[in-house]
């Protein structure tokens, strides 16, 4: 075991990069108090009652050396995020780093418990009584309950600013089981007719279906003492949901509808539900995206495959994403290489520095061509030729995902059902492609405000550092 994590905390410097300092108190306690070289779950064993033992001459130094091991811990979670979701939805660690790696280990930092902090007052300025995340990760952890990195982890997913920021970029973090169980039917009705402008009897399904859901899901959550995650519903409990909603006749065809149709009609409402909380937390989900539940193809794919021993778009999600940014990547790669190829010196270089200066430092044509050595922006241009460029990637991804996403969830769909979603499958790529090269194009007619932030601009940045790197 590393006990240097339990005396080295990882804090922001003004650049707001984490940096690890060593703390001499926590380093000289753990190396007298601990000698031997133990597992961190018996670390902790040894620790949280030291630090919650009120008359310990040494709590404060206890609970420091547990915030250092958090440090690690936040930051890993940071990454983490970013790996599942950054490059898709268009943030890094580095955003969500001063939400939650908040402590800096100053001893105006108290173990106190929350609910017995004093008041504020007059003379008592609010920033001394300011607790980091590090902090009510300890006071709220139940050994009983959790192990500390578990605890850690699903903290951070559930501060409040950090979903606010998430929601901004389109994220919402919450599964679908867990928005459809806290979702009252009056707020489904405001959602489904005042922003989704559903009809009438539509309206009344997805409230059948929400009161089947509550009635067969939050009574064995209450039953089995369930509390925290909302895991995805068994097999079992989807054909009860069943049927509760066939006396309704909710999907007007005969007999009980079968548990991967309930669950299709469970995640597409999830889904709607979903957009409405992204949109009113300031994000803007992209219209019928194949990652934004509730989408028609992955509704599709999901009845056709028939399976629920899990959830079918979660499945295709997990296949989708990373084929998506993959064939972005490969793409962006081909196109760069072969427009390289047909260049002759300086014209190579040129090209590629002026791609890098307009893509990722946001420079002007006007700049780029001074810099480059050309006499007028419309030379950059011509160099360029960024709508061929575009139009070659859009072609090179539509060929690579078509094969991939394709390979990926047909092999269980029935063979009369292959024909249809082959073309359903080409027509909601196509879709997806132009938009991604559509923001990139609308975004290149305003250099000044031009951004690299978004998923086209960040791929082929990072292809155009490797090959820096690599000459």
């Amino acid at each position: 075991m590393d006990n240097a994590r339990y005396w080295t905390l990882v804090r922001l410097d003004n650049a707001g990069n984490p940096k690890r300092h060593m703390l001499e108190p926590a380093k000289t306690f753990v190396q007298q108090q601990l000698t031997a070289d133990v597992t961190d779950a018996a670390m902790q064993q040894r620790l949280v009652p030291l630090m919650r033992s009120p008359n310990h001459p040494d709590q404060d130094v206890v609970a420091l050396c547990l915030r250092c091991f958090l440090s690690h811990l936040i930051e890993q979670a940071c990454t983490h995020l970013e790996t599942q979701f950054g490059a898709y939805y268009g943030f890094t660690r580095y955003d969500l780093y001063p939400f939650v790696l908040d402590d800096d280990g100053t001893a105006s930092y108290q173990l106190i418990a929350v609910s017995e902090q004093p008041k504020a007052t007059s003379q008592e300025p609010a920033a001394k009584r300011y607790q980091p995340l590090a902090l009510k990760i300890l006071q709220t952890f139940d050994p009983n309950r959790a192990n500390l990195s578990t605890w850690t982890v699903r903290l951070v997913k559930q501060h409040h600013e950090l979903n606010a920021f998430l929601l901004e970029q389109g994220l919402c973090m919450l599964s679908d089981w867990a928005i459809l169980n806290d979702t009252k039917p009056k707020k489904l009705r405001r959602v489904l007719t005042q922003f989704h402008h559903l009809t009438e009897p539509e309206v009344q399904q997805a409230l059948v279906l929400l009161d089947s859901y509550h009635a067969v899901y939050r009574r064995d959550r209450l039953l089995q003492g369930q509390k925290g995650a909302c895991l995805a519903p068994t097999s079992e409990q989807l054909q009860e949901i069943g049927d509760y909603v066939q006396p309704t006749n909710l999907l007007a065809s005969p007999g009980t509808p079968s548990p991967g149709t309930i669950l299709t009609r469970l995640t597409a409402l999830a889904g709607r539900l979903r957009q409405y909380r992204i949109a009113v937390g300031g994000g803007k989900p992209p219209s019928q995206s194949l990652d934004q539940p509730g989408n028609t193809l992955v509704d599709e794919l999901s009845q056709a495959s028939g399976s629920i021993d899990e959830d079918p778009q979660v499945a295709f999600l997990q296949t989708y994403r990373p084929q998506f940014l993959g064939c972005l990547e490969t793409a962006l790669h081909r196109v760069v290489t072969d427009r390289v190829q047909t260049l002759k010196p300086p014209k190579q270089q040129n090209f590629l520095a002026a791609l890098q200066l307009f893509h990722c430092q946001k420079r002007s044509m006007g700049a780029i061509a001074q810099q480059i050595g050309l006499q007028a922006q419309f030379q950059v241009s011509r160099l360029l030729k960024l709508e061929e460029l575009r139009t070659d990637v859009r072609h090179g991804m539509l060929q690579c995902l078509r094969h991939a996403v394709k390979n990926a969830v047909l092999n269980d769909v029935a063979p009369d059902m292959l024909d249809k979603i082959d073309q359903q499958i080409a027509e909601a790529l196509e879709e997806q492609v132009n938009d991604l090269l559509q923001k990139d194009q609308a975004n290149a007619k305003t250099p000044k405000g031009y951004v690299s932030d978004s998923l086209f601009a960040q791929t082929l940045c990072r292809y155009l550092d490797e090959l820096t790197a690599n000459s």
